[in-house]
């Protein structure tokens, strides 16, 4: 006996197995993706943080960014640089440790004095500069040239008699400690030769007593003296270049 069944006509055609397996894979494979997309994005933005953060508290460069907020800087942005003039001391202090102890800076109302041990400059049985003097020389020159005022040298000697040196006076030492001096500038500081003055003092200008070893290598030295506030008319005579100005009965008149 057979049962006929009535046609469902709502009911519609066999589903395709093979179709909906191939459309959820795809749907796997693209959530799949999408998540490891979503954490490559992450270890970047946690990578480009802690990079950020580094920066700014080392401070080479204009402030990281802040690991706990994203976009915030963890420290301000650094001010940009001023090129400010070295000024004669800071200039000298880059010289060696060792070179330091010989010099000494004097700064008065018109003028710099700055002054070297002989011993720092020359060899003691010649007067030929030390190779170790040059970079405070050149130091020196450096800053020298970049002004246009009058520049003494002046040699001095301790109160020894200059036969027991092997000289005909002490005149004549200190005179060609410092004509030494100019001439280094000269040659290998580029110094203007007219800018320039250099003369002996003999042993009459001590600054110590010459009754013992120690003070008399004080008294050994070299006076470079700098007259940065000399009078206008001394700086334009030293001057590399002419100023414009004309002087008449103590009065300057600019030329136009």
């Amino acid at each position: 006996m057979s049962v006929n069944r009535k046609k469902n006509r709502n009911e519609g055609p066999p589903a395709d197995v093979g179709m909906t397996m191939t459309v959820s894979l795809f749907l796997i494979l693209l959530t799949f993706f999408i998540l490891l997309n979503s954490i490559a994005v992450l270890d970047q933005q946690k990578a480009r943080i802690a990079i950020g953060s580094l920066t700014g508290a080392f401070g080479n460069l204009l402030g990281g960014l802040s690991p706990m907020k994203t976009g915030e800087d963890i420290i301000p942005p650094s001010p940009a640089m001023i090129s400010e003039p070295v000024t004669l001391k800071e200039l000298i202090s880059m010289t060696g440790k060792d070179m330091i102890k010989n010099v000494k800076i004097q700064g008065m109302k018109d003028r710099e004095i700055i002054t070297i041990k002989k011993s720092a400059l020359f060899y003691d049985d010649r007067l030929e500069i030390k190779p170790s003097s040059r970079e405070l020389l050149d130091r020196l020159c450096e800053f020298i040239n970049k002004g246009q005022y009058p520049v003494e040298i002046v040699g001095h000697t301790d109160n020894v008699p200059a036969a027991e040196k092997g000289y005909r006076s002490n005149w004549e030492i200190s005179g060609l400690v410092a004509l030494e001096v100019l001439r280094y500038m000269i040659q290998r500081g580029r110094v203007t030769p007219r800018r320039l003055t250099a003369y002996g003092s003999g042993s009459y200008r001590p600054i110590a007593s010459n009754e013992t070893m120690a003070s008399r290598a004080k008294n050994r030295r070299v006076d470079i003296i700098l007259n940065i506030n000399a009078p206008p008319y001394i700086r334009r005579i030293y001057g590399e270049k002419p100023s414009g100005v004309v002087t008449y009965k103590e009065f300057d008149f600019k030329v136009f």
